[in-house]
């Protein structure tokens, strides 16, 4: 026994003489341009032992015998980097920078075995360098790689990978986009974080991605940018440091031509001025009987590091359109005794219109960022942009009347919008009594200039669309503009508001795991009035302010892998005063939404599994009704405001990369609206435009990683959007059914070249948008890109 006790206490004794000779090597890997370097293979060559690197860039090794070694940092499709380190205990080596950027970085991680649809950190969503798993809130990314993926050509095919956004989507007749989430309609007001006009066309040539942040978000962002669902927020590619480039052409049915091109160059040779160009020219028909639009679009954008704390950056878009446009129908009419789309026999390829009657846009986004770093804990931030939209057409909407006539509405005219926006933010990372503080203060500036000089409609024609005959294409833009210069009443007009905004966020660790934001928000929203032309007068002239507060709370049972979430979150809509029957006149509140929220997320197994499920409710109050019951007898409706509504559901989302080469995006989301105090006629049903219930949404590619046929790859999906109300009322009700579609691509990816055919709507679906809009059938395209 007392052998044993011998030979144990001699085995113990060099077992610790071992591990005391041992040590860990810890440091961090950054990019030339000095950003943290994710997913880089660090290792003792050797030992054959390695990591990766972590979101910061960081790197541990344990358990390295003492002594001298071989550091390796390897990048995948690189030249490794190998540094002699001599180990003795904690050893931390100096930050290794990579000779790629970020930008070459994200690139070579896509083609690479990664997580290629993760990419979700974002400098925008909370105002503050905050991952997915710190954030409290539920938000979706669209990066340019899936648009590449998916052969994307226009801004709302995008939409497709977002949670419950694409069965809302919408084209109205300047052209602009609008979606649904969490039962409310959103536009794409925000680029880069700060705001645009909201009426414009945009081309996806120049997007690295599109954010959807989820839920009402005055508290950042205000009411101009936020509705009570949401917002979309468009990020615009950025110069890096290498000259690189590709030019795309884009062919496809319905005589398809597109030709883009995205090329960076350094302007210097210490690489402190950076150009990046992306620009694009488009034209396609329409699948209808009338129809075409031509686009183009350049987009150069600057950044200069004036010093190692000073740098600005400088992006510009300009944007033209011309062709017809696509329009909308209205049914209003208790004539129409059709329940849904699918039974009323308008023609799915009728346009009700020629291309003689041509609009044209011309749009001017100009952006400037500077960044000053203050101290090793505060940043400066300023953010400029202004955004110059026109329009001039003659637009036209449908009205249907009975269950085979429309009336076709004619307008002429000419709109001009002009939106600015100055914000400054103070962006910290500090410590309070050993607690960790990332902080935003800023303020914001916006305001919007409107003018509609000239603006007549009429009615043009009735239409019978089963049996058309010849009056259904005679209509012209002469006859058009003949019929309005008969109309003497100008409903034009022009007018201006401001925003004032003053914000703070604070994320502070209460713990290492555990992590609590708290933000507030006032705005003040001043509106000028608007001023008709025909009547020579200025109306509307109002003042109102919003407090917004948010609240979140992020808990991670196990670090940077589970974390388990709630917010409290706010927005606010301004509301005009109301001119009653009686000749008084009402000032309102704002409407506000206040959403409760709670779910999980998930990054597990090396990054290969991110997934968010959420439950959320919205209460939505101080909305304005007609009081019914006050002076019934002459039929006098006064407005007041105590109506609310409610709106529930679920939100999930799901990103695997299950084996080298698999890459599925996959979402559900649940949305139950509800108007709980309205008008008698609408009260308790689902608002009309609020999306469906259910949708759906799938994409699936798979890529040889490796052999002679590597960079081949196909991929696959569908979208489903269940039922949606038109018309909801006691009346009666009118829907756009659900569908389901299909698409599919095939793709060959080499450094030089890439080539890829894509089938959408491989069922030839027939389906609407919310504005009765027939969507595209079945179409191919094909895309060849050549990379250098």
């Amino acid at each position: 026994m007392n052998k044993f006790y011998f030979v144990s206490l001699l085995l113990l004794a060099t077992a610790a003489s071992v591990l005391a000779q041992s040590g860990a090597i810890k440091g961090q890997i950054l990019t030339s341009d000095g950003q943290p370097a994710e997913f880089v293979t660090v290792g003792i060559k050797e030992l054959q032992t390695g990591t990766v690197t972590d979101s910061k860039g960081n790197f541990r090794l344990k358990k390295i015998p003492a002594g001298r070694h071989i550091l390796y940092v390897q990048l995948v499709g690189y030249s490794a980097i190998e540094q002699q380190i001599v180990v003795s205990g904690e050893t931390t080596v100096p930050p290794i920078s990579l000779k790629e950027n970020a930008q070459v970085l994200q690139e070579v991680l896509i083609k690479g075995n990664t997580n290629r649809f993760a990419q979700k950190e974002s400098e925008h969503i909370a105002r503050l360098p905050l991952k997915n798993i710190e954030n409290p809130q539920v938000y979706n990314v669209v990066s340019k790689e899936i648009m590449q993926e998916q052969i994307v050509t226009d801004y709302k095919s995008a939409f497709k990978n977002i949670p419950g956004a694409n069965s809302g989507v919408a084209h109205s007749s300047n052209g602009r986009y609008m979606n649904v989430t969490r039962g409310f309609n959103l536009g794409n007001a925000a680029r880069n974080g700060i705001g645009t006009s909201s009426v414009a066309e945009i081309d996806p040539a120049n997007l690295e991605r599109i954010e959807a942040i989820k839920g009402p978000s005055g508290t950042l962002y205000g009411a101009s940018l936020s509705t009570f669902g949401g917002l979309f927020n468009r990020v615009t590619k950025k110069p890096f440091d290498v000259f690189k480039g590709q030019v795309s052409f884009t062919t496809g049915t319905w005589n398809l031509n597109r030709l883009a091109a995205d090329i960076n160059t350094p302007l210097n040779e210490d690489k402190t001025v950076l150009l990046r160009l992306n620009t694009a020219l488009h034209s396609e028909k329409s699948f209808q009987d009338a129809g075409f639009s031509k686009t183009y679009l350049v987009a150069p954008s600057v950044s200069i590091k004036l010093s190692d704390r000073l740098s600005v950056l400088f992006d510009v878009e300009l944007y033209g359109r011309k062709g017809t446009n696509i329009y909308g129908n209205s049914i209003t009419s208790t004539n129409v005794k059709a329940l849904g789309m699918d039974q009323l026999r308008i023609g799915y390829r009728q346009s009700f219109t020629n291309n003689s009657i041509i609009a044209s846009t011309r749009t001017q986004n100009l952006y400037s960022q500077i960044n000053y770093k203050i101290s090793s804990q505060w940043t400066s931030q300023t953010n400029v942009g202004t955004s110059l939209v026109e329009f001039e057409f003659p637009a036209m909407t449908l009205n249907t009347i009975t269950d085979s006539t429309v009336t076709r509405n004619i307008w002429d005219q000419y709109t001009r919008q002009v939106a600015t926006q100055i914000q400054q933010n103070f962006i910290g990372d500090f410590k309070i009594a050993n607690l960790r503080n990332r902080v935003v203060a800023g303020v914001d500036y916006s305001s919007m200039n409107f003018d509609f000089p000239n603006t007549r409609g009429a009615v043009y024609d009735t239409v019978n669309f089963i049996n058309p005959g010849r009056r259904y294409a005679a209509i012209s833009i002469n006859e058009i503009k003949n019929k309005v210069a008969t109309v003497t009443t100008n409903s034009g007009s022009t007018g201006k508001y401001n925003y004032v905004g003053a914000y703070v966020s604070d994320v502070l660790n209460l713990a290492e795991n555990l992590m609590v934001m708290l933000s507030l928000r006032v705005d003040r929203f001043d509106n000028k009035g608007s001023y008709s032309y025909s009547s020579n007068a200025t109306t509307g002239l109002y003042k109102q302010t919003a407090l917004s507060p948010k609240f979140g709370v992020v808990y991670q049972p196990v670090k940077e892998k589970v974390a388990v979430f709630a917010n409290y979150m706010n927005g606010y809509q301004f509301v005009a005063p109301v001119n009653q029957p009686d000749g008084s006149v009402s000032n309102f509140k704002p409407q506000f939404a206040n959403q409760t929220e709670a779910g999980v997320k998930l990054d597990v197994l090396d990054n290969k599994v991110s997934a968010t499920i959420s439950y959320y409710g919205i209460k939505v109050i101080n909305l304005v009704r007609t009081d019914m019951e006050r002076d019934p007898v002459n039929g006098n409706r006064f407005q007041v405001q105590d109506g609310n509504q409610t709106s529930k559901g679920v939100d999930f989302e799901l990103i695997m990369n299950p084996v080298n080469g698999l890459n599925i995006l996959a979402g559900y989301a649940y949305n139950a609206s509800k108007l709980a105090k309205a008008n008698e006629n609408v009260n308790g049903r689902r608002p009309t435009n609020s999306g469906a219930e259910n949708t759906a949404n799938l994409w699936a590619s798979y890529r040889l990683p490796a052999g002679s046929a590597k960079g081949l790859g196909i991929g696959a999906g569908f979208n489903y959007s269940g039922e949606q109300f038109v018309i909801n009322n006691t009346t009666r009700e009118f829907t756009i059914p659900a569908y389901t579609v299909l698409d599919a691509t095939i793709f060959y990816d080499q450094p030089g070249y890439r080539i890829g055919l894509k089938m959408d709507n491989i069922n030839n679906e027939r389906y609407w948008n919310t504005s009765l809009q027939p969507q595209t059938p079945r179409r191919f395209s094909a895309s060849f890109t050549v990379k250098f």
